[in-house]
């Protein structure tokens, strides 16, 4: 079987800037989220086809490393291939590629299926496996750096959780944790690139959610780290690890 690809082009518009005018990482995540939903579409795992089965595609973690951030008015081919399923898991790449055919930007995931209503794993079924185009046999997963929590805090925020920050399931949208991570990013830090973002979900925030986003930074390599840690309540919604240039 040959994993299903698919590719779509975008344009980097102004509203998806950073200072630098360079596309931001939420923008490009946004690129991401977009695509793996048009191949849902695609095999006939859409979001309402999912919320009438009762089942729903829980993000758990990302990792993406951008070697060159995508520029005002770029185009761009950002693509996704599924690269595993293991009981509950699946796995899977995404990639931003410039018109020279340079990959800028290399992304990978995991997500769990659960019981939309009991918020319970549920185990793939071979169907997911035909529509996708992995093999049963091949359950490897995808290994993924671990962020460490910040043992200090040099910034913080507090903020509520939104309208505007919630996805169609009703809870904070995975870019939207990421939004809030950058509010507590130094000033200093406009002249850097990110190179690496590292971010693990815990738990889910909804909205009027009061939550409180911690961040340390240190030097190591020539690189500036940041460590970030999102709580509400005491509950920890996400932890991550951001590296600069």
């Amino acid at each position: 079987m040959n994993p299903r690809v698919t590719e779509e082009r975008y344009r980097v518009r102004y509203y998806e800037l950073t200072r630098n005018w360079k596309a931001s990482v939420a923008s490009i995540m946004d690129y991401f989220n977009d695509v793996v939903t048009l191949q849902s579409v695609e095999v006939g795992h859409d979001v309402e086809t999912m919320r009438f089965s009762g089942y729903a595609w829980l993000l758990l973690r990302w990792e993406i490393d951008i070697q060159r951030s995508p520029a005002f008015m770029e185009n761009l081919n950002v693509r996704t291939v599924p690269y595993s399923m293991n009981k509950f898991y699946a796995y899977r790449r995404f990639e931003v590629i410039d018109d020279s055919g340079a990959l800028i930007v290399h992304g990978k995931s995991q997500w769990i299926l659960i019981d939309a209503s009991r918020r319970r794993p549920v185990r793939i079924a071979d169907r997911h496996y035909e529509v996708y185009g992995l093999p049963k046999d091949f359950n490897e997963p995808l290994k993924f750096e671990d962020p460490p929590e910040p043992g200090k805090s040099d910034l913080s925020t507090v903020l509520k959780v939104r309208e505007s920050d919630l996805d169609t399931n009703g809870h904070a949208n995975n870019v939207s944790y990421v939004r809030w991570i950058m509010q507590t990013v130094p000033g200093d830090f406009e002249s850097k690139e990110l190179k690496k973002l590292c971010i693990q979900y815990k738990h889910e925030s909804m909205k009027g959610e009061e939550v409180l986003v911690e961040s340390g930074f240190e030097d190591l390599d020539g690189l500036k780290i940041g460590l970030h840690r999102i709580t509400s309540s005491g509950k920890k919604l996400a932890i991550a690890c951001t590296k600069w240039l």
